[in-house]
């Protein structure tokens, strides 16, 4: 799908047209491989369980990201994160998604030791909700799964329409997601589902 850039202040209207927001710059969307859940049929699968009783021990909190400290510690935090899972992810990058961007939550991953183990970088509003970017400690299988999933079920609860979960392309990019309530994707100006 080829990718094209738009300056856009309506965010809900640009998810629903496919488009993703860009790192770098606030109200900059571009047009890639997008999925979203459907949050009308959530239902929860055996795999979709099977996470949650596999990450129990994980405890988490949400609060506003205005109201969140990034500071030097949590940088260097989610830099040696990003370093160990080899992504193309620059600091500069990093603090602009915490500290001004769309994005409006974050929700704090601590292990049973209440050591900070995430962090997921959300955007809210009433109707919907996406979360755009994960940084995780990498020595804990099935967490990258168990953030998506958590923003999805506190969205469904919220009564929201829809969550955006970011790129999809199978094989390659968030085969994971296939598993999670409601997918679709965006493909020729449309949403579909996927089976």
């Amino acid at each position: 799908m080829p990718k094209f850039n738009i300056l856009t202040t309506d965010i809900d209207k640009s998810y629903h047209l496919g488009l993703l927001p860009q790192r770098n710059q606030k109200n900059l969307f571009y047009q890639d491989s997008s999925c979203r859940s459907n949050l009308t049929d959530f239902i929860l699968s055996s795999e979709n369980r099977r996470i949650l009783n596999k990450t129990q021990n994980f405890t988490f909190t949400s609060l506003p990201l205005n109201q969140f400290i990034f500071n030097i510690s949590v940088q260097k935090q989610c830099y040696l994160w990003i370093k160990s899972l080899s992504w193309n992810f620059p600091v500069s990058s990093l603090k602009t998604i915490f500290t001004n961007h769309v994005f409006n939550m974050v929700y704090i991953w601590k292990d049973e030791n209440k050591n900070i183990i995430a962090y997921s970088i959300c955007y809210f509003s009433k109707n919907i909700s996406h979360i755009a970017y994960v940084f995780y400690n990498n020595n804990y299988k099935n967490l990258p799964i168990r953030l998506v999933l958590q923003v999805i079920i506190d969205s469904h609860q919220q009564g929201l329409k829809f969550c955006y979960l970011g790129r999809f392309s199978p094989p390659d990019v968030g085969y994971y997601k296939r598993t999670m309530p409601g997918l679709e994707y965006f493909a020729n100006g449309d949403w579909i589902a996927y089976n």
